[in-house]
């Protein structure tokens, strides 16, 4: 029987070279500001709309925005956000008649512009978004450079980093989970039937890197910690350090140095964060037990039906039933082929907020550290508000 290796498990990972090659094909961006005393006007080719549902939204479409006499192409994207800056939403768009969707923009972005601005951002050739003229575009490559410098600060600079490749990049949403192999720890006593016959449940922790170009979500650096047997990854939220506030930190001149910065202070408190895992191998939720904390985890974290069905399936399989394996069975899920990005990334939180979150029903309790009470006892980790 063929063995299964943890270097076999690293060939699913990518290496920086591959993810800079995929943030690449979002930067580097050119912008132009868009005023009311620019010259715009579009030009829809007739049927233009039919395709658009097949279509990716970083796609170029039959679409063009000419500016002070230059024409550029707009993606998917940049055509039903032009359109929709402007109050027109995408499902009109699609079934309108090129035409009357033209004039419209014409009229929005001529003498209807009035004192709105925008920031017209293109990859290469094509027009990929437009976003407010206040805000500043945060570079992916730039944020990865100062990540890995910050991981380097601490473990040397010829240390191995590699990412999960349940990898997003998009204008809007872009996510990369660094990994580093060094940073690992073995849990003990865990069970797991996915564990090759004479290894261990090895596990390594890094950076879960998000970001949006367009400001459509807020930028952070947070714990991420990947289970090598199974690949299962979990983002642990940082607290409030962890995500940058264009309102209150500002638009770009300190991201990236906050990016390094931040780097430092998430790896400091890995010790902590997997002695939390550890402790869930502890929290056995046997008999009726499980039912009641799945029920409360499914209405705490709203997580869609068709994945409740999923890491039920997951659970079944499990030999031991307690909150790791509830973790884990989570966490699998979100390694499903075709799930959209945006669930295997909530799947994924859920399963870093396991360790550090509490479940109250009337049936069964779990409590933070690894400790069970009976339902009729006081929560120890409850604080007590002070009266006078």
């Amino acid at each position: 029987m063929m063995t299964i290796t943890i270097d076999d498990m690293k060939t699913k990972l990518l290496t920086l070279d591959q993810v800079h090659q995929k943030l690449q094909e979002t930067e580097p961006l050119s912008v132009e500001h868009l005023t009311g005393s620019s010259s715009i006007k579009f030009k829809l080719e007739p049927g233009w709309e039919i395709p658009l549902d097949a279509l990716d939204g970083t796609q170029p479409v039959a679409a063009v925005i000419s500016i002070n006499g230059h024409d550029h192409q707009l993606t998917k994207d940049a055509a039903l956000q032009v359109a929709s800056n402007v109050g027109i939403p995408g499902s009109l768009v699609k079934k309108t008649p090129a035409s009357h969707i033209e004039s419209l923009l014409n009229y929005f972005y001529g003498i209807g512009m009035g004192d709105n601005e925008w920031k017209m951002l293109s990859v290469k050739e094509n027009v990929a978004a437009f976003i407010k003229p206040k805000l500043a575009p945060f570079s992916n490559l730039m944020l990865l450079e100062n990540a890995i410098q910050g991981i380097q600060n601490v473990y040397g600079s010829d240390v191995e980093i590699l990412a999960d490749y349940k990898f997003t990049n998009s204008l809007h949403q872009t996510d990369v989970r660094l990994i580093v192999p060094e940073i690992e720890r073995t849990m003990h006593d865990t069970g797991m039937i996915d564990v090759p016959e004479g290894e261990e449940d090895l596990w390594s922790a890094g950076l879960h890197l998000s970001n949006s170009i367009t400001a459509k979500k807020m930028t952070s650096v947070e714990a991420y910690l990947f289970r090598w047997w199974c690949t299962n990854g979990a983002t642990e939220e940082a607290g409030s350090v962890g995500k940058w506030n264009r309102r209150t930190n500002g638009q770009e001149d300190d991201v990236y140095l906050w990016a390094q910065e931040n780097v430092e202070e998430v790896l400091g408190g890995l010790e902590h964060r997997f002695d939390q895992v550890q402790a869930l191998t502890n929290l056995s939720v046997d008999g009726t037990k499980t039912a009641e904390v799945l029920k409360e985890i499914f209405s705490q974290y709203d997580v869609p039906v068709s994945q409740r069905e999923q890491i039920k399936d997951q659970l079944i399989q499990a030999p031991e039933l307690n909150m790791y394996t509830v973790m884990q069975s989570i966490t699998e899920v979100a390694n499903t082929e075709n799930l959209s990005d945006a669930r295997a990334d909530r799947l994924m939180r859920i399963g870093g907020d396991i360790p550090t979150a509490v479940f109250d029903t009337l049936k069964a309790k779990v409590w933070r550290e690894g400790h069970m009470a009976a339902p009729t006892e006081a929560n120890p980790y409850e604080i007590t508000p002070i009266t006078d």
